[in-house]
Formats: C-alpha cells, structure tokens, sequence
C-alpha cells in the first residue's frame, strides 16, 4: 500500500494531490503539465513539498508536519526520467553499476552482467550512452534503475520518445520485469493505449489534482469529466435536457430533436445534463433486421468512411438535427456492412453505453 499527499504552490500553479494505491502498476494519466512528474519527483525524495505525507508500506518517507523527510538514496527507489538520465561520459556497464559503488568489485560486476543479459545488452557494456540506440538507452535507464533491486520503480515517460515498434517491444520488456521482480510500478504517461496495456489502476491528472482513480475498465466506460472522457476515446459528448422517466432506472434525454433513454434514475425532469458514448459502442441495424422495441434507434447519414490504423473511422450527422457520431469499426465489419458516404443508416445505442456525466453545463468541444 502506497499513501501519498501533497501540497506545493507555485506562483501559477498549485500541486494538491492525494491518493492511496497497492496496485502492481499505477498509470498517473493525463497531459503535459498537471503535476505527475512533480508526484514521482516527491515519492522519490528529489521535491519536496510545502506540505506532504507518503507512506510506502509500513515505512513513512514524509512527513512535513513532523519535519520527517527519508533521503532519497535511503528510499531505494528506482527512478527513470523521460529522457533517461544516462551519464554521457560513462560506459553502459559504469552506468549500471553507478547505483552498487558499496558492494564489492566481484559481486558488483556479477550483479551488472545479470541485469545486462536480462536487458538483452550483452556485447554493449563498453559503449557510452551516444553509441545507443533510443531502445538500448531506454534498457540501460532500466537496468540501472532495476540493479539496485528497488523497493519501488518509478517511469517518467520513458517510452514516449520512441518509435511505436520500440515502444511495444519495450512495454513487453516493462511487463517482464514487473511480473519477474513483483516491484510496484508507477508509470507515468499520457498515451492512453500504453496506460491501458501496462496500467492496473489508474490516477488520473488535472491542473495539479487528481480527479479520478480506479481501473482502467471502470474510467473507459464512467469517465468522471469529458476532459477525461476525451482523453480517453469518448469522441461523442453532447449536451441534452432530461426529459422524462418512462420507467423505473430509466431517464429519456431530449438531444436536439432525438430522444435517447439512458440507464440513469436520479436525474431530475429539467435539468441540463452532459452525455457520452465511445465510438466503438454505435451499432449500424440491418434493413432486415426487425427492432420493434428497441430503443435508441437513430437515422443517420454517412459523411465520411476511413482507414486510421487497424481501425474504420466513420463519420456520421444525424437525420433529424445534424450532429455529428463518430464511429469506429474493424476494417472488415466495416467492409461487410457496405457502409459508403451519402447513405442513409440506421444505428443502435444501448442505453446502457451512454454515460451521463455528473456535471451540468456546456462542454468544450462537443462531438
């Protein structure tokens, strides 16, 4: 269990986060500048804030209120910074071993030449860091992190400036090494794939706070904000009033001039509501296909059809009103609906894929 508090202003910004995690791998998700690195740089003992507490197990590494502050060669945290920190003038093997200068010369070597091959850079220990590949530099930040045999191991972005082939190849190398050394991992990142491929629990950045946490599961589907959902794939948010509730759990939202039914029962008849649904949760119906009850059948047109990646991007308005669904496929459901632009379609969306946010107002950038 890890317990971490804190508190740092700055003249324009004010870090307060507070969260509690004993995940294998925690994500710190979210863009450039809300505070995560600032997080790591505390639990690693390299910041210190006005006011904080962290607590690694049963052993407090801060706390302000008690002027306890653990240093950081005391913490045995393995730290890689998102462009690695390696020394320049010394050779792999010096780097790796730069962490064990207290053990003897036989086992400090033996120690390195383990971690080398587990890093598969064997052959590499005489090169300095500007001989290396992007790849290679990233193995040796980890190797020299990892040879300490550390309590905990802390990621900077440290796959972001790689090639997505290196950065695969790598998140595989990350997986390996946590399941091998059972090490709790905290990765910071804000590319939402490679959160969701390495990452058990989730605390999600805004402005300096922490706004969400919890699986990655729960936060795809029940996204706390729609600057989170957007972060996370939730293209369509739209704004809505509630209209009616035609049973019990059930709330009718008036969106422009459609009504959707959501699996919602609290919401009161009037309010203005935030909603939402990912791209991946648009179901197109047959023509032959009866739907007598079901709900949330829409009219659209088909404006735009697209390859991005592995995925079919689909791009629709709306009969009635005109606003636009983005949709997202595989290739080959895609080529066997026939969709093509200019079509009119019908499509389904289940009541229960819509969210609706706990939030009344006007999003930025909706749909």
């Amino acid at each position: 269990m890890i317990r971490v508090e804190l508190h740092h202003t700055f003249p324009d910004f004010t870090l307060d986060v507070r969260f509690t995690t004993a995940a294998d791998v925690t994500v710190l998700f979210g863009p450039s500048g809300v505070g995560k690195s600032l997080t790591v740089r505390a639990i690693a003992g390299l910041f210190t804030p006005h006011r904080g507490y962290i607590q690694v197990e049963e052993e407090v590494w801060l706390d302000t209120a008690r002027t306890l502050h653990i240093p950081p060669q005391k913490r045995r945290v393995g730290y890689v910074p998102q462009h690695y920190g390696l020394f320049p003038h010394l050779t792999v093997g010096e780097n790796v071993a730069f962490g064990l200068r207290h053990m003897a010369p036989g086992e400090r070597q033996q120690r390195v030449q383990e971690m080398l091959t587990l890093m598969r850079l064997e052959g590499l220990a005489d090169r300095r860091p500007g001989e290396l590949s992007g790849g290679q530099q990233q193995r040796v930040a980890l190797a020299r992190a990892l040879v300490t045999q550390p309590r905990l191991l802390l990621l900077d972005e440290a796959l972001g400036a790689l090639d997505p082939v290196l950065r695969e190849e790598l998140r595989e190398t990350v997986r390996t090494i946590q399941h091998r050394y059972r090490i709790p991992l905290f990765l910071i990142t804000h590319d939402v794939e490679e959160a969701a491929l390495l990452g058990d629990y989730w605390i999600v950045f805004e402005e300096g706070r922490v706004v969400q946490t919890g699986e990655p599961g729960e936060i795809f589907r029940h996204p706390a904000t729609p600057h989170i959902a957007r972060a996370v794939g939730m293209r369509n948010i739209y704004t809505g009033v509630v209209r009616a509730h035609p049973a019990a759990g059930i709330t009718e939202i008036q969106w422009g001039a459609t009504v959707l039914q959501v699996e919602r029962g609290d919401l009161p008849v009037g309010r203005d509501v935030i909603f939402g649904f990912r791209p991946e949760d648009v179901l197109f119906v047959r023509e032959d296909r009866p739907l007598a009850h079901a709900h949330n059948i829409l009219c659209v047109r088909v404006d735009e059809v697209r390859l991005v990646g592995t995925d079919c991007v689909i791009l629709l308005r709306t009969c009635e009103g005109g606003e636009r669904i983005h949709v997202r496929l595989f290739p080959t459901v895609c080529e066997d609906l026939r969709i093509r632009p200019g079509q009119r379609r019908r499509i389904l969306i289940r009541r229960r894929a819509i969210h609706v946010f706990d939030t009344a107002g006007h999003p930025k950038g909706m749909g």
